[in-house]
């Protein structure tokens, strides 16, 4: 048996919510927090502190979804170093927050560490 675990950037967050309103689709905004209340649907913390940065229904309904946003690991950490050694064009030196090396990040660790259960995990970045 297989189970998908997502790992999504703001970018797609913010699509869904621009083309899938949380007050006019609640549906889908339900079957999101399942994923997440299920931790099949994970953004690094840096996800978050970017869509802090808009005071709006996107903004209000992550500060409820905790569980969703993963602190950073010294792992992470690392890995982000190396990625932005590589390819320092990643992010934009303009921005206050960059998640996109920080998914990466995410997904690497989670791919590398694979949780010890009875059924396969496939990690998914969602961008």
């Amino acid at each position: 048996m297989t189970s998908n675990c997502y790992i999504i950037d703001t970018s797609s967050l913010i699509e869904l919510n621009k083309y899938n309103p949380m007050d006019v689709y609640p549906g889908v905004w339900a079957k999101i927090e399942q994923l997440i209340n299920s931790n099949r649907l994970v953004a690094p913390k840096e996800v978050f502190n970017e869509i802090e940065q808009t005071d709006d229904s996107l903004s209000a309904w992550s500060k409820t979804q905790s569980k969703m946003f993963i602190e950073p690991t010294i792992r992470q950490i690392k890995i982000v170093k190396d990625i932005l050694d590589k390819y320092p064009s990643l992010i934009k030196i303009d921005r206050r927050y960059d998640a996109d090396p920080w998914v990466i990040a995410l997904a690497i660790d989670l791919i590398d560490n694979p949780q010890q259960t009875l059924h396969t995990i496939k990690r998914i970045v969602v961008t």
